[in-house]
């Protein structure tokens, strides 16, 4: 029985019936393959044609600053132009990155959250201070443009990042010690650099950028902090820190930080479509989609842009100076339903590279939230000095001593401020999560969850 039913099936007729079978079979799905792919880059194409009407553009030419003059140009300066002018590892760009490394634990950087000093610290402060001067004085040109590989994508190099953030912990060092031996101006001056530093970075359109001028905000705030609750600032002082703080915008940078991760992954699409060879660690992922990469590219490149433009970014209003955290949680929940979807893995490349942005969003705000509580509570020292007390409201400070007071970024209600029995007074914002817990910050262990509780100033300093 099995024998006859083998020689049939092994028979011309039968087989050519079944390599007929086969062929109209690869035909029909080649034509379904060639049907999708059309759909899909026609549905990606004609959303993206809607949003270039609108003026979005999703290049990553047009989120590439301007150039400028290497004469005004901080990049172009002594310390940091030989990162770019010079191969790495080459002994010139060895010694410009390496230029102000200094180890210290980073315990002792800032904790000026939980209402602590910095411990003090030894360092060789002597070692750096001409260094120190003269990256001040560079300090003075009026733009910053480093000569980064912009078509590299997500492939570019950026050496001078950690070189910036190790000369502002050298400004922070400097300026805890000059305030430790009452060299209020010395530390007010080092404080200033180290913040104006990090605010070279402003227009730099990488989300790792925006974080490490973020990171530089937060050391440098333990000096100011110090001062501040010690009241060693002048009325001065207090001003030229108020005016910082305030043209500092972390959303700004936050946008068009976006923004450009967005056009950059279009720029990764385009490159490995084209056959080029960014695959930027995805190379396993890429190799796994030779049977259908166009139908799966063009549908993970809409889902990701679809998600970034319609959903996070109209979440960051700049002009209202507001950020929308439902936003970032719609976009968790259009990344789960993407999961649980029918064949998930045709979303893999959008799960994989859309960034958790939840979490950025949560950094930024709480740094922005630290920066206008900083500019009201230099409005307030100003105004003690010239009182004798804090004001019972802070519409109070307006406009003498301040012409616009920040108000809470998630909300409409105005950060929380009373006077204390003690003649201090407490400021707080609500927080990540929009609610009043009493204006203390929830700690989980050793850390502060941003997350959850509020975000107070510390006006007393923690036993």
């Amino acid at each position: 029985m099995f024998t006859r039913f083998f020689k049939w099936l092994i028979s011309g007729r039968i087989q050519k019936r079944i390599w007929v079978s086969i062929g109209i079979f690869i035909l029909l799905a080649a034509l379904v393959a060639q049907s999708l792919k059309r759909a899909e880059r026609s549905g990606w194409e004609n959303w993206k044609a809607k949003w270039e009407a609108k003026g979005e553009k999703f290049d990553i030419a047009s989120v590439v600053p301007p150039k400028v003059p290497d004469h005004q140009n901080f990049a172009k300066s002594q310390f940091f132009a030989p990162l770019f002018d010079h191969d790495a590892d080459s002994p010139k760009f060895n010694e410009a990155r390496d230029r102000f490394d200094i180890k210290t634990a980073s315990s002792l950087r800032y904790a000026w959250r939980k209402g602590k000093h910095r411990d003090f610290v030894v360092w060789e402060s002597a070692f750096y201070e001409s260094d120190l001067a003269k990256l001040a004085d560079d300090l003075k040109r009026p733009h910053c443009r480093f000569n980064i590989r912009y078509e590299d994508g997500f492939a570019a190099v950026l050496p001078h990042l950690s070189t910036m953030k190790n000369a502002a912990t050298l400004f922070a060092l400097s300026s805890a010690q000059r305030l430790s031996k009452g060299d209020t101006t010395g530390a007010w001056q080092d404080t200033l650099n180290g913040i104006r530093l990090g605010e070279q970075l402003r227009t730099e359109p990488f989300l790792i950028s925006q974080l490490v001028r973020i990171a530089i905000l937060e050391i440098n705030f333990q000096t100011y902090w110090e001062g501040q609750v010690n009241h060693q600032w002048s009325a001065e002082q207090l001003t030229a820190f108020q005016e910082t703080f305030q043209s500092i915008d972390l959303l700004a940078g936050m946008e068009s930080a976006i923004r450009a991760e967005r056009n950059m992954i279009n720029h990764w699409f385009t490159s490995v479509a084209q056959g080029g060879t960014q695959t930027q660690g995805f190379d396993e992922l890429i190799s796994s989609l030779d049977f259908f990469p166009a139908f799966f590219f063009y549908s993970n490149q809409y889902q990701i842009n679809r998600i970034l433009t319609e959903i996070i970014l109209p979440g960051i209003d700049v002009s209202n100076h507001r950020l929308n955290v439902h936003q970032f949680k719609k976009m968790e929940e259009e990344i789960l339903d993407l999961k649980s979807s029918f064949l998930p893995f045709r979303h893999a490349i959008a799960l994989l590279m859309l960034p958790g942005l939840d979490k950025y969003a949560l950094k930024v705000s709480q740094t922005q939230a630290a920066l206008d509580q900083s500019a009201i509570v230099a409005a307030l020292e100003r105004y003690r000095l010239a009182e004798g007390s804090y004001p019972e409201k802070l519409a109070a400070l307006r406009p003498k001593f301040i012409a616009k007071i920040p108000g809470d970024l998630f909300h409409d209600q105005g950060l929380v401020y009373r006077i204390n029995e003690d003649n201090s007074f407490t400021l707080y914002s609500t927080g990540y999560n929009e609610t009043d817990d009493g204006g203390e910050f929830f700690i989980s262990g050793e850390s502060i969850d941003f997350a959850k509780g509020d975000w107070p100033w510390p006006q007393k300093v923690a036993e």
